[in-house]
């Protein structure tokens, strides 16, 4: 037994030690200035990719557009009231923006928006967990195919009411910055 563990040691330290002294040892520093060397003849890129041209950015030609999912008929909380804009010359806008009433009404309108959008993202959530939990316990494939068309459904709806959340969300925070410039004392919107 004692052969066999010494036999066993002397392999291990063979095959460690000898990469070390073998011709074909492999130098890092002379590894590192051809991976430099390289990476300078490699063509740099001459478009800068920023926010005004992320959405049309592509490569040899190729424009990469990003899709918005969309579905035939949107949800009511979908279609959000926008505040309105204030033009310059409106004086009577102007009289309405300096009431705390109209403030008040924006915020509590984006976040009952809110509310409801987290109440129906939880709901439908919910109904897709159960969904699932049928698809892995039926064993028909008919069965499973047609929960999971409706799972992709279930989680399209999920994702678009996600992407109408982070809208609302934004919208209120804008409303925020939009009051604080307008000179809205922060009580207003308490």
């Amino acid at each position: 037994m004692k052969l066999f563990a010494w036999v066993l040691l002397a392999c291990f330290l063979v095959t460690g030690v000898s990469p070390i002294f073998a011709n074909g040892a492999i130098d890092l520093v002379a590894l590192k200035k051809q991976e430099e060397e390289r990476r300078k003849k490699i063509a740099k890129s001459k478009q800068a990719i920023n926010d005004s041209n992320l959405s049309t950015a592509g490569s040899s030609g190729k424009s990469y557009g990003f899709v918005q999912m969309e579905s035939e008929a949107p949800p009511a909380e979908a279609e959000a009231a926008v505040t309105p804009a204030v033009a310059p010359g409106a004086e009577g806008e102007v009289a309405e923006n300096k009431q705390p009433d109209f403030w008040k009404k924006q915020k509590s309108e984006l976040e009952t928006r809110i509310a409801q959008l987290r109440e129906g993202i939880a709901g439908e959530q919910t109904q897709l967990n159960k969904l699932w939990s049928d698809f892995y316990i039926k064993n028909i494939p008919a069965e499973q195919e047609a929960i999971k068309v409706q799972i992709a459904q279930l989680t399209n709806q999920i994702e678009q009411k996600k992407l109408f959340l982070s809208q609302t969300e934004t919208q209120l925070e804008e409303l925020y910055e939009k009051a604080r410039r307008a000179g809205v004392p922060p009580g207003w919107l308490r």
